[in-house]
């Protein structure tokens, strides 16, 4: 079980890291905060999108929080911060081989909308 945040994010990071070569852009990477965009130039409802939050780890306060694009869920806004209103995520504290499970299914599952909707 891993309560260093440090530990947690770098251990997240690792494991977001690899879709970096499967169409995302790394927006973010410092030592608190690593994000991945897609940046597929796209028409959706007559305006242009250039890029789109796919997913993001942050350190933040007294957590790490794991960020996601759930614009496939909730389409009515096409604000596409994220930190808006498109976006669901996971707060931590403690990381065990569970929860890091938890985290990676919900990336991959981002990541295959993100493919079924040709957004990458």
């Amino acid at each position: 079980m891993k309560t260093d945040l440090v530990e947690i994010f770098q251990t997240i990071r690792a494991g977001i890291q690899p879709y970096a070569t499967r169409g995302y852009t790394v927006h973010e990477n410092s030592e608190t905060g690593y994000d991945l965009y897609s940046e597929k130039n796209i028409e959706l409802n007559g305006k242009k999108i250039t890029e789109r939050f796919f997913t993001g780890v942050y350190i933040n306060g007294s957590e790490v929080e794991v960020k996601v694009n759930t614009e496939e869920f909730s389409a009515k806004n096409q604000q596409l911060s994220p930190f808006g209103e498109n976006t669901a995520g996971l707060k931590i504290v403690q990381l065990d081989d569970t929860k890091l499970k938890e985290v990676e299914t919900l990336v991959e599952i981002i990541h295959t909308h993100f493919k079924e909707k040709e957004w990458i």
